[in-house]
């Protein structure tokens, strides 16, 4: 699958953030500039400074153009990584148990599942979650699925179980997440997971499907866990700040 032309011109302007080709405040190209350099049309340029400045690198002055305000992992925005990281609110509080670890190589059928590219090679290992009060009961079991080179991973984990698999990846490889996604959907509970959770299979449950993306939007970590339905509730509060 190739990327569209947007998304590779949004890359090499990152690439030139991060390495220092433009420099923090400093301005990247006109949009004129930038379609003559990289021979794209006008649109793919406003597509592209668009996604820079919804990741937070760029903001865009109106006659002014489009200046640098952040070079990746300042302080500002550690404070936003933290609330990403938060959506695992288990993992401060439940240990990690590792179970089973192998490698793969993504065909059709898991590319369609995982929502990824195929032929990516993976290492892959599951995991369960249980209550502090209640070892015996896990409330999540997860597949994890990793670049392959992250072979240290499975055994960081069971060292670290209280510690996030994106923090493990950036302090043992450097790499660090940008960005993470989350698909929920109420499914049957799959036979690999009831095994693991003590459940039957084919009760309800919910499945959490996660993308945790590097900087160059390149994916570190893609997880699948499911939480029987009696297990689990997620609670959202929306407040509205609308003066009446």
């Amino acid at each position: 699958m190739k990327n569209a032309r947007w998304v590779k011109l949004a890359n090499e302007l990152t690439d030139g953030i991060i390495n220092g080709l433009y420099p923090l405040n400093s301005y990247l190209p006109t949009e004129m500039e930038l379609c003559e350099k990289y021979n794209v049309s006008r649109y793919t340029v406003r597509l592209a400074l668009g996604d820079l400045t919804r990741l937070g690198f760029i903001r865009r002055w109106p006659r002014l153009g489009s200046k640098v305000i952040s070079v990746g992992f300042d302080e500002s925005y550690s404070h936003r990584f933290h609330s990403v990281s938060d959506i695992d609110h288990l993992s401060s509080t439940h240990k990690r148990m590792v179970q089973v670890t192998g490698e793969c190589v993504v065909d059709e059928a898991l590319a369609s599942k995982l929502e990824c590219e195929e032929h990516l090679r993976f290492l892959r290992f599951s995991n369960t979650r249980s209550d502090p009060s209640n070892i015996d009961l896990p409330v999540v079991w997860t597949a994890v699925y990793v670049n392959a080179a992250y072979s240290k991973l499975p055994e960081l984990a069971r060292l670290n179980p209280l510690v996030l698999l994106s923090t493990l990846i950036e302090k043992e490889y450097g790499e660090k997440c940008l960005e993470v996604t989350q698909k929920i959907s109420a499914v049957p509970l799959p036979e690999e997971a009831a095994h693991y959770l003590n459940a039957r299979v084919g009760q309800p449950s919910l499945r959490i499907l996660r993308h945790y993306k590097g900087i160059k939007r390149n994916i570190l970590e893609i997880s699948e866990s499911y939480h029987p339905g009696d297990r689990y509730a997620l609670t959202i509060n929306m407040r509205n700040d609308r003066q009446m």
